[in-house]
């Protein structure tokens, strides 16, 4: 087995060393062939220069770093997670040099300066590639070393999901251009869990702090690529590093209570800002009939757009909520050419006026290719539809809410849904039509909802009916014949949740979602004291996340970095009856009715 004491000089984290490595060891009571497989990490044996040493050369032949390691070592994505504090204009360069990892630097180090360099989860062992906990290296090229710092997590705002990997930047410049020119006076990278420490700050030193994604790893903010975070305050530290700070610890990410239990002084949301320049960022032809235009900024002004040969009645726009993406359907039943003509005319930012002029772009769009298939003759044809393709949303348990749903893969020109039936079927046999009525989603011109007239009967049979060749579509192609058949839920171990929302006096959206935040199983929109029924859940773990909604769009809105704007704020329920690291998470058994009350304006005051 390897040596498990670190050297002497690694101070801060030695201390939760032997913690890790009790974790690591590999279970050989039953050894399989072959002996038991190696799940230790790699050792730390010596760096040089040592921990805190003070005096560093300067100079980039004798400024280097070296960690020893007990074993042969590889590296992974070294340029991303290798991140030195202060950042330079390029990342720290690493080598492997037998069982030693070198890091060099792209330019002189500054003078009188305490640096920080992190592996991060860039070390992993030869052999089975166990990582080497995250580690942070401390020296200064001056004659003292800094000793403050500030810990903090960020998550991404609509979903308040952690974000790893993220750059946290802090910088002594107070304007709000420093973050798009200047590097910062010192950074960090966030871990698995969204968190962060910012080591060996200096006293007396106010900073600004953002976030960002740093896709460049250039330490500066682009924001047409880019998400981005603020605090809305300045920070200035305080918190002295001490040996026995669970912040500061060397940590595996597979340790969760330990990595969740580390003390957080900031949080940051992140969020893609609304793009303030505009111009036509993608086109693309992805069938005979649909072309894709997609724009940096929302609501372009598009004064004209022409496509020869194509009547421009004979073109249906299809918008997302903010309409900087746009899907042209080519409704005509004649041929369509393999490659089209466009002109378009738009208002596109001119960098030098910073105002939008009037532009016109003219392009070709090549109709892509389909699948090929073998005719009868032997032959390699592409392959044509014969079925206008559809899909039905029927969920029970949500018909009450969304309705049943019919979502066309195309622009229809027919729908006679006075063709479509739904009938119900009691618990005799005797069956009966169940009225409903149909609207056209103004979201989305392919999605159709029908909504019945009464609610569900517990025990009925529903039975909706699309007759064949009902519903053509802009291809002249008509759609298939579907039965299918729903009804509520009788499965006895199924659940409810119930919530009683008080002290409502804004728009909120509050859902219902897994414990892993991906999943919404249902979503209301109150801005009054409500109660909000969530049934037919299955026995699992469930989180509750609230969205203030004021202008009531039903989106999160998007912040503004330098209008000093945050997103709209999202948060998750805390239950008080759960303790520790899983208050954000209720377990619900089967056969079961829980209620839960939550005063709203008390979790957004």
């Amino acid at each position: 087995m390897k040596a498990k004491n670190l050297f002497n000089t690694l101070i801060v984290t030695g201390i939760f060393a032997s913690l890790i490595f009790s974790k690591s060891c590999a279970n050989t009571s039953t050894p399989p062939e072959g002996g038991p497989k190696d799940t230790i990490p790699p050792v730390l044996v010596e760096v040089v220069p040592p921990y805190n040493t003070t005096g560093h050369p300067t100079d980039i032949k004798h400024s280097s770093v070296s960690f020893e390691f007990d074993e042969y070592v590889v590296l992974n994505n070294p340029n991303s997670y290798i991140f030195l504090s202060p950042p330079q204009a390029k990342p720290p360069v690493a080598k492997i040099k037998g069982k030693r990892v070198v890091v060099s630097f792209d330019s002189p180090l500054d003078s009188n300066q305490t640096y920080s360099l992190s592996l991060g989860e860039a070390v992993k062992d030869n052999n089975e590639g166990n990582p080497f906990p995250p580690y942070t290296h401390s020296f200064s090229t001056g004659d003292h070393v800094d000793s403050l710092f500030v810990s903090g997590n960020i998550v991404e705002a609509s979903t308040m999901l952690p974000m790893s990997n993220i750059t946290v930047l802090f910088h002594a410049d107070p304007s709000d251009s420093a973050i798009f020119k200047v590097r910062p006076r010192a950074a960090a990278k966030s871990d698995l869990w969204g968190y962060f420490t910012v080591r060996n700050l200096p006293a007396d030193t106010v900073y600004r702090v953002f976030a960002i994604e740093d896709l460049n790893n250039n330490s500066l903010y682009d924001p047409d690529q880019e998400r981005v975070a603020f605090l809305d305050t300045l920070v200035l530290p305080s918190t002295v590093m001490r040996p026995d700070m669970p912040e500061l610890a060397m940590t595996l990410m597979t340790d969760t209570l330990a990595c969740l239990a580390r003390p957080a002084q900031l949080s940051l949301s992140m969020f893609k800002e609304v793009s303030q320049r505009q111009i036509l960022r993608a086109r693309e032809r992805v069938s005979r009939r649909q072309i894709y235009l997609k724009f940096a900024a929302p609501y372009p002004v598009i004064d004209s757009l022409i496509i020869d040969g194509i009547p421009e009645d004979r073109l249906i726009r299809e918008y997302n909520y903010y309409r900087d993406s746009i899907v042209i359907w080519i409704n005509d039943q004649g041929p369509v050419k393999d490659t089209l003509r466009m002109r378009l005319t738009y208002h596109r930012t001119d960098d030098s006026l910073k105002a939008l002029v009037p532009v016109t772009d003219t392009f070709r769009l090549a109709r892509p290719k389909g699948k090929m298939v073998e005719n009868r003759w032997g032959d390699m044809v592409e392959e044509a539809d014969t079925l206008a393709a559809y899909e039905v949303d029927a969920s029970p348990e949500k018909i009450d809410q969304d309705g049943i749903v019919i979502l066309f893969e195309s622009p229809m020109i027919s729908t006679p849904f006075d063709s479509v039936t739904i009938i119900s079927k009691n618990t005799r046999e005797q069956t009966a039509p169940a009225a409903f009525t149909v609207e056209r989603d103004t979201a989305n011109i392919r999605r159709y909802i029908l909504r019945l007239k009464e609610k569900l009967v517990n025990g009925y049979e529903y039975t909706l009916r699309i007759p064949d060749s009902l519903f053509m579509d802009i291809d002249g192609i008509y759609c298939d014949s579907l039965v299918k058949t729903f009804s509520l839920p009788q499965d006895e171990s199924l659940s409810s949740f119930i919530i009683e929302a008080s002290n409502v006096h804004e728009k909120y959206m509050v859902e219902l979602v897994d414990e892993k935040r991906t999943k919404v199983f249902r979503t209301y929109h109150i801005d009054t004291a409500s109660v909000l029924n969530f049934p037919y859940l299955k026995a699992g773990r469930y989180s509750v996340r609230i969205t203030e909604d004021k202008n009531g769009n039903g989106q999160i809105d998007t912040g503004d970095l330098l209008g000093r704007k945050q997103p709209e704020k999202v948060k998750m329920y805390r239950f008080n009856d759960v303790v520790g690291n899983n208050a954000y998470i209720m377990d619900i058994p089967e056969r079961t009715e829980l209620i839960q009350s939550i005063d709203i304006g008390e979790m957004f005051k």
